[in-house]
């Protein structure tokens, strides 16, 4: 039945293979390279035939049906090959007359970038995506801030010492403090201060209002304290923090962070705050620690959204960790146990960019922003929203 010639085929091996490995060569089938006995259609290379219309071709003498190689003659190659160069010659002549607009393309990239990474652009921003149709309107307080003033952080008092206000900070620790308004049509005046002591510790990244006073940290790692709940004569000293510097990468940059301390009735002797970093090179998460017996101790990572922004604002509430993108809109992500949240963006259509978010008294979501005008240039808003 398993002959040279079978009505079956052996199991157990693929077609391509087994069909193959059986398949009877005759001489026909096998061709040499140096053989002369080819077939017509068996060519491992056909030479093609230059065809020329310009009319730099026809100046030099070119035939406009000339064969590279079908008459093996010297003087055809030559003027082809000459001609080869010529056309190598305007090719690089069209490719230097794009220099100079390389050039242009170059410098407004690297001054697009210089632009991002100074702060914001000096035009008038345009807002970054569509609000929500059936978002809720803003409403800006009318505060009195002081003049150049341009703060990054939002911090809400905390509901155990009984003040309803809130201290807007810049990264170089020039803050203000200012009372929520009640009232719409009510004004209110914000009280200047400066942070004393930060000193080499770098730009502050992210800041919290506690119960014993302000907890900063800065974009090198650092943690200091600012004990007291205002300011004296301006200044409100800020010493370096009881607790272990934070563990990121030698080199690394914060860009954001967000510190929460365990209230009084669920502290232990071993178990200290919980905080959440943005590092520059990982935008995308932001990494939970937290001090246990003076060591910072991972505790998971939370997802920040790319299109959060360059620097997306951070800020516990709770056990939820409230991430402000720079479009206006927070999203709140638990830490433990819950379901994720979501603050729609104003739907007034102003362009402005967000920068940080708190939770106020009575459950009031306060968004900070930052609002430029042809008068005075750029200037801080604080919003809220019904």
């Amino acid at each position: 039945i398993l002959g040279p010639d079978s009505l079956m085929k052996p199991p157990g091996e693929p077609p391509w293979i087994r069909d193959t490995k059986y398949r009877h060569f005759t001489p026909a089938m096998v061709h040499l390279s140096a053989g002369s006995d080819l077939p017509e259609n068996y060519r491992l290379f056909s030479a093609s035939k230059a065809r020329y219309t310009d009319e730099a071709a026809v100046a030099h003498g070119v035939s406009a049906d000339l064969s590279a190689v079908d008459d093996g003659s010297h003087g055809a190659t030559a003027s082809a090959g000459g001609h080869r160069r010529l056309a190598n010659d305007g090719a690089l002549e069209e490719l230097l007359k794009l220099v100079p607009e390389l050039g242009e393309l170059v410098e407004k990239a690297t001054a697009a970038s210089s632009s991002q990474e100074a702060g914001p652009s000096k035009e008038l921003l345009q807002p970054v995506s569509q609000p929500n149709f059936m978002a809720s309107s803003a409403r800006v307080q009318s505060v009195a801030w002081p003049a150049l003033f341009e703060p990054k952080l939002l911090l809400c008092a905390p509901k155990s010492i009984g003040q309803n206000k809130i201290v807007a900070l810049t990264p170089r620790g020039v803050g203000a403090i200012v009372p929520v308004a009640q009232h719409d049509d009510e004004q209110v005046h914000a009280e200047t201060f400066a942070l004393d002591g930060l000193n080499m510790a770098g730009k502050i990244a992210g800041a919290a209002w506690t119960q014993q006073g302000l907890r900063l940290i800065t974009s090198v790692g650092k943690m200091l304290q600012c004990d007291g709940h205002s300011h004296t004569d301006g200044r409100w000293p800020c010493q370096a923090s009881e607790h272990a510097p934070l563990p990121i990468p030698a080199g690394s940059e914060l860009v954001a962070a967000a510190f929460k301390e365990l209230p009084e009735d669920a502290k232990a002797a071993s178990t200290g705050p919980l905080v959440a970093l943005v590092l520059k090179n990982f935008p995308n998460v932001a990494v939970l620690y937290r001090s246990i017996d003076g060591a910072w101790h991972p505790q998971g990572e939370v997802h920040v959204p790319p299109h959060s922004g360059s620097r997306p604002g951070l800020a516990f509430d709770g056990d939820d960790l409230l991430i402000t993108f720079s479009s206006g809109e927070v999203h709140r992500r638990p830490t433990t146990r819950g379901t994720p949240g979501f603050h729609a963006m104003p739907a007034d259509g102003v362009a402005r960019e967000f920068c940080s978010a708190c939770m106020a008294g009575q459950g009031k979501l306060l968004r900070l922003a930052l609002r430029q005008s042809l008068s005075s240039g750029w200037g801080p808003e604080l919003i809220t929203m019904p």
